[in-house]
């Protein structure tokens, strides 16, 4: 006896998801066999469970095909049908082709000119109802071919068989389970500026894709951050050699190129910048619609999110878009410039990593109510801040000179001295100030014989590890700063200098995931699911 079941909950893991399907049979005492439908042809055959009520013993359980149950194949009956539905249809048409041959009288003299006249009057209303028959047919086969689609893929599928044995008689619920390979989630966020004295709008939305063949109806969606294999994954322990310790020949590791200011949150590109002025923005009284968020819950090994209501899951679609939470967040906005890269500035906003407690992912970002762009957010917790880009910063123009550079003996030391300077000037162009957080760095040395020496630094604050050189300043409406620096680097004689570029990020992560090695920020690996560790 086959049995039917229906999809009531949806587990959806980041890589993976778990159904449960219910139904009922009705049991006679003793020892029956049932097979039961549901799981996809994308299903682990070896992940399934199937509860009944205490009083049903299961005594075998295995996965088997359709063909194995003996029983008569659906697609089989409607296949018949729609034969049946192309002989119908086929009839019709001789009828029409037959009732056009017997209205040519142009060879017959067997019939009267009145029997002709009546039957050439009657004729368009007998060929409009014949026509009319195969179209109500051919709708019927649409039906019917579909019919047939469905039963065939429902063959396809796996069925899983139970031979029970059941004290009394009755009608008994049960319970199936499975682990679904051809499904997953990801999140996405919307980043919302609304003005410099006001805190950061965040929701935190997921996409939600299945590609079973079943479209999944009104069923309690869970959505988990992790998987459910990555919390069983064991680390090896390696084991530590000790060797003797070649030094290369060492050389100056120029750190003067910083990154690109379009790399931000983890040193993920910006994908886009504002296309309309950033301030000023003329906008219609409306609001973004609200929809219900998820209740949230901290599992054992990842966090649930419970979506509200009954929702569909659709099959082989882009994803369906789910709302899960939304916060605000502070922020310290500045306009960043770095223009030892790039001559254009971004407004940022500064983030305290344990205010923004969610997994990276890609977020799009609007200024007062126009898109800026997408950006990849990927908050470090193992720093305190981390830098987001919100757009294209255009009331700045920036603008840095490099001065003629000065190479003078030093001859008592047998050294040479190579001087240095830059002139940055800041404009700006709005007609309200704008704080400015100007990066830019001078070379760090790797050899004890080669002395880089800070000259002029026009107050900035300097990074004597990696030789990055921070200003905050802030630029009056209509008005302009300038910033000089300047630094002399000072080697043998008898030496060239070698000069290597390290990208030095000004918002990275720097953990790795146990289980993948993927970069990981927050509690899970974006990857994998994995929780950090």
């Amino acid at each position: 006896m086959v049995v039917k079941s229906k999809a009531t909950e949806v587990s959806v893991y980041r890589n993976s998801v778990s159904v449960t399907r219910v139904g009922s049979v009705s049991l006679p005492a003793g020892r029956s066999t049932i097979f039961i439908q549901g799981m996809s042809k994308t299903a682990k055959s070896d992940s399934f469970s199937v509860k009944f009520p205490t009083e049903i013993h299961a005594v075998n359980i295995q996965v088997v095909s359709y063909e194995e149950t003996g029983e008569d194949l659906e697609s089989e009956k409607i296949a018949k049908e729609l034969s049946e539905l192309n002989y119908n249809v086929e009839t019709y048409s001789m009828l029409i082709e037959l009732r056009k041959k017997n209205g040519d009288f142009s060879s017959r003299k067997d019939i009267s000119v009145e029997d002709q006249e009546k039957y050439l009057e009657s004729l368009p209303e007998k060929l409009l109802g014949l026509h009319d028959s195969i179209n109500k047919l051919n709708a019927e086969k649409v039906k019917v071919s579909e019919k047939l689609k469905k039963a065939e893929a429902e063959e396809e599928k796996p069925l899983i068989m139970v031979e029970l044995e059941c004290e009394k008689e009755g009608e008994y619920p049960f319970i199936l389970q499975y682990q679904e390979t051809s499904g997953s989630w990801e999140p996405k966020y919307e980043v919302r500026f609304t003005g410099e004295g006001n805190p950061l709008d965040v929701y935190m939305k997921a996409k939600i894709m299945q590609c079973s063949g079943e479209d999944l109806k009104q069923v309690k969606v869970t959505l988990y951050t992790g998987n459910p294999s990555a919390s069983q994954s064991i680390p090896n322990l390696p084991s530590v050699k000790l060797s003797i310790y070649e030094p290369p020949v060492e050389r100056v590791r120029g750190k003067g190129a910083m990154m690109d200011m379009a790399m931000v949150g983890g040193g993920q590109m910006m994908a886009a910048a504002a296309a309309s002025p950033m301030m000023g923005m003329a906008m219609m009284n409306m609001e973004t619609m609200k929809t219900a968020e998820a209740t949230v819950s901290e599992e054992e090994t990842m966090t649930a999110f419970e979506l509200p209501d009954l929702r569909d899951l659709l099959s082989d679609t882009d994803g369906n878009i789910a709302s899960l939470q939304s916060f605000k967040v502070d922020a310290k906005y500045n306009s960043l410039c770095i223009p030892c890269v790039k001559d254009t500035s971004f407004l940022t906003a500064t983030i305290t990593s344990a205010d923004w407690p969610l997994p990276a992912a890609t977020a799009a970002i609007y200024l007062k109510e126009v898109f800026a762009g997408n950006v990849y957010v990927n908050p470090d917790s193992e720093e305190e801040t981390f830098i987001l880009s919100l757009g294209q910063d255009e009331r700045l123009n920036v603008i840095r000179k490099e001065l003629p550079c000065k190479t003078q003996d030093v001859f008592l030391k047998n050294q040479k001295k190579k001087s240095h300077e830059y002139a940055i000037k800041i404009t700006n162009k709005s007609s309200e100030s704008i704080k400015v957080l100007l990066k830019d760095s001078i070379p760090v040395s790797t050899d004890k014989t080669i002395v880089v020496d800070a000259s002029e630094l026009s107050g900035g604050v300097i990074n004597e590890e990696n030789g990055v050189i921070d200003w905050e300043i802030t630029v009056a409406d209509h008005a302009s700063e300038e910033i000089k620096l300047a630094y002399t680097i000072t080697w043998p004689k008898d030496k060239q200098i070698s000069r290597s570029t390290d990208y030095v990020s000004v918002s990275g992560s720097g953990k790795k995931c146990p289980s993948c090695g993927a970069s990981v920020s927050g509690k899970f690996c974006p990857v994998c699911g994995a929780p950090a560790k």
